[in-house]
Parts: C-alpha cells; sequence; structure tokens
C-alpha cells in the first residue's frame, strides 16, 4: 500500500507544475484565484494547480504559493494529443524553454494541465538543430552562433567561463541573466564596452581574482551565454546582481533591486 501511495504521489508531482521562484501568498478577504492569478500574471486554473487545489473555493489565511514577480508568459491548457514540442511549435519557443519555466521534471503531459508559455519578447530561442552545443562547450554549434551575432568564439567562451563561475547551481533562467547583465554593462556608458573589458574591469567579478573564472565551462553555461548574446534578458536591463546571504557591501545593497532569480538578486 505504501509502494501504491508514493507512485500515486510522484504521477501527480509530474502532472502539476511547480514555479521556479515561489513566494508564499496568504488569501485575504474578498481574493479570488482569478485576481490572484491577475495579480501575478497567471491564470486561475494554473493558480489551482501549482498549489494542488481541487476545487476554486479558498479561504482569507489560506497559504498559497505564487510567482515572485509578475509572470512574462501566455497562460495554456493542454489539449489532447499536444506535447511540449508541438506547444513550443505553435508560440515560436522551445520544448527546454517551456519545460523549464514550468519546472517540469519529465515531458509528459495531461489534457487539462496548465502551462505557461514563455512570450517571444521575454525569450528568444537561437538554438537549432544545425547549431546546438554538443557535449563539449566549445562546439561547432558555439562558434555558429557567436558569428551569427557578432560576437567572436574567444568572446563567447569568456562570457560562458563568467556563467560557470558565477553562476553554476543556479536556474537556467539565472545563468542567462548574469550573462545579460555583463552585456548590459557593456551598453552602458560606465562600464567598459566590450565583454573582456567588462569582465576584467578591477573588483567587478570575484571569480576573476578567485581563479575560478578559469574553469572549463559547463555545456549549460554555454547555452545560456548564447542565449542571452541572441537577446533574452531576463533581468530587464539590470547592471548588478549579488548573493544577498554573501553580500556585504553597503553600496552595492544602495542599488534599486528590481527582483530575484534563485540566489541572486538584480539591480540597476
Amino acid at each position: 500500500m505504501r509502494i501504491k501511495l508514493i507512485g500515486i504521489v510522484l504521477l501527480i508531482s509530474l502532472m502539476i507544475p511547480t514555479f521556479a521562484y515561489a513566494a508564499t501568498y496568504y488569501v485575504k478577504s474578498g481574493d479570488s484565484l482569478f485576481k490572484i492569478g491577475q495579480k501575478y500574471g497567471v491564470s486561475a486554473e494554473y493558480v489551482r494547480q501549482t498549489n494542488g487545489l481541487k476545487t476554486s473555493a479558498i479561504y482569507a489565511g489560506q497559504k498559497l504559493w505564487v510567482p515572485d514577480r509578475k509572470v512574462n508568459a501566455i497562460n495554456y491548457t493542454v489539449k489532447k494529443g499536444d506535447s511540449l514540442y508541438t506547444i513550443g511549435k505553435k508560440f515560436g519557443t522551445t520544448a527546454e524553454a517551456i519545460k523549464q519555466m514550468n519546472c517540469l521534471k519529465s515531458t509528459q503531459l495531461k489534457p487539462g494541465q496548465a502551462l505557461l508559455i514563455p512570450k517571444r519578447a521575454s525569450y528568444k530561442p537561437v538554438i537549432t538543430a544545425k547549431n546546438t552545443a554538443s557535449r563539449g562547450g566549445s562546439s561547432s554549434g558555439s562558434r555558429q552562433t557567436a558569428t551569427a551575432n557578432k560576437v567572436s568564439t574567444k568572446e563567447l567562451t569568456l562570457l560562458a567561463k563568467l556563467v560557470n563561475a558565477e553562476s553554476r547551481g543556479e536556474p537556467f533562467e539565472g545563468q542567462v541573466a548574469v550573462a545579460a547583465v555583463v552585456l548590459n554593462r557593456v551598453k552602458s556608458p560606465l562600464f567598459p564596452n566590450t565583454i573582456a573589458g567588462v569582465i576584467y574591469q578591477p573588483g567587478a567579478f570575484t571569480c576573476v581574482t578567485d581563479g575560478q573564472l578559469y574553469l572549463t565551462p559547463s555545456d549549460t553555461a554555454y547555452k545560456a551565454a548564447k542565449q542571452a548574446i541572441a537577446g533574452w534578458d531576463p533581468t530587464n536591463g539590470a547592471l548588478y546582481y549579488w548573493n544577498p546571504a554573501k553580500s556585504t557591501s553597503k553600496w552595492v545593497w544602495s542599488r534599486p533591486i528590481t527582483f530575484r532569480i534563485g540566489n541572486h538578486v538584480f539591480a540597476k
């Protein structure tokens, strides 16, 4: 009986999406799943499924999980015959992007399941069947992407090294965000105008001084760097990021924090 119960729990966990960056929300008098969903950019059905609610009935003081920031995504209800691939193709994104946004543990879908689909404005896929990076970070796919976006292979590799050193273990979106901060600095008159200049600017990144920058970057770090180069900026223009649990700099804490991804907060 215990084994059967565990199996049921695992099946439910695969069917119900969970927020990548969840925050606690306590239901207020007059709230409804629709109102809460509107506040956070998700559907009422998505809130219901994410919290494992059997009905849409909620009560004041009830604890719910919601996104920690408004989601820039399209709400979609899975239909019979759908797959992550066909849904991604329909909305101009990728199966992997949908899987990451919804924190799905598998590609299994069920009719009626609520999904969030990344909007094109916030997710611009660049990886194709021709140039997808293979197991090695320095693949030909990496070179093709770099060339197509006017970033040299050397610069792409350096950016991937920075991402690997600063954010390995973070959610994929958080790794893209770190790369985006570097690129935002390149564009800003407050910083050097090259990727190398930004990364090697004295005191800018601790990984330069402690040597972690020189570790071999992972394939994921390369992919994150490529997505940032392609134009995906989850930070919406942030110039700074830090780990609140580790940073003691009074100056950096004076910057206006816009949002948080994983263990990093981002600011302008």
